[in-house]
C-alpha cells in the first residue's frame, strides 16, 4: 500500500498554461477646443462562458445584472466572471466566451452606453480585448464592439 502512494504522489504535476483575457475600457472625450482625447472608463463587464450557446439580449433584461438568455438551451445563465472597473485581467479557460460591458450612468452623454461581443481564447494564450466608447453616442444606446477600433 505504501509503494502505492508513493507512486501516485511522485506524479509530476504539469502546471496549467497560463490563458488569460485582459480587457481595457475606454471612453472618447471632446474638450471646449474640439481636440478629442481617449482615456480610461469605469464600467460593469460581464463575462459568459458561450460554447454551444447563442445568447439573446433582448429575451435578457437582466443582463446589467449578470442573467443572459440562451436561446440553445432556453435557459439563463449568471456571469462566469465580471468585474467593475476600466480593466479586468482573468486567467480562464480556453474556449468561447460572450463580454458584454456597461457604461455606468451619468449626468453626462454616453450613460449606460453598452457594447458586447463574441470571443474565442486558444490555450497558453493572453488575449488583449479592448472597447472604446465614442464621446456623442447618445445615453442607453448599444455601440457595436468594433466601432473606433
Amino acid at each position: 500500500m505504501a509503494v502505492l502512494l508513493l507512486l501516485t504522489s511522485c506524479k509530476k504535476d504539469e502546471p496549467e498554461p497560463d490563458t488569460r483575457m485582459k480587457l481595457e475600457i475606454f471612453k472618447k472625450k471632446k474638450s471646449s477646443s474640439g481636440e478629442i482625447t481617449i482615456g480610461s472608463k469605469m464600467a460593469i463587464i460581464h463575462v459568459w462562458q458561450a460554447e454551444n450557446k447563442d445568447f439573446d439580449l433582448a429575451l435578457s433584461p437582466d443582463i446589467q445584472v449578470g442573467n443572459v438568455y440562451d436561446k440553445n438551451t432556453a435557459s439563463f445563465h449568471t456571469i462566469d466572471y465580471g468585474a467593475i472597473g476600466s480593466t479586468m485581467n482573468e486567467k480562464v479557460l480556453p474556449g468561447r466566451y460572450f463580454v458584454y460591458v456597461l457604461l455606468p450612468k451619468s449626468a453626462g452623454n454616453g450613460g449606460l452606453m453598452y457594447s458586447y461581443t463574441y470571443f474565442e481564447i486558444k490555450k497558453g494564450e493572453t488575449l488583449p480585448l479592448k472597447k472604446i466608447f465614442s464621446h456623442d453616442t447618445p445615453t442607453g444606446t448599444f455601440e457595436p464592439w468594433d466601432q473606433n477600433k
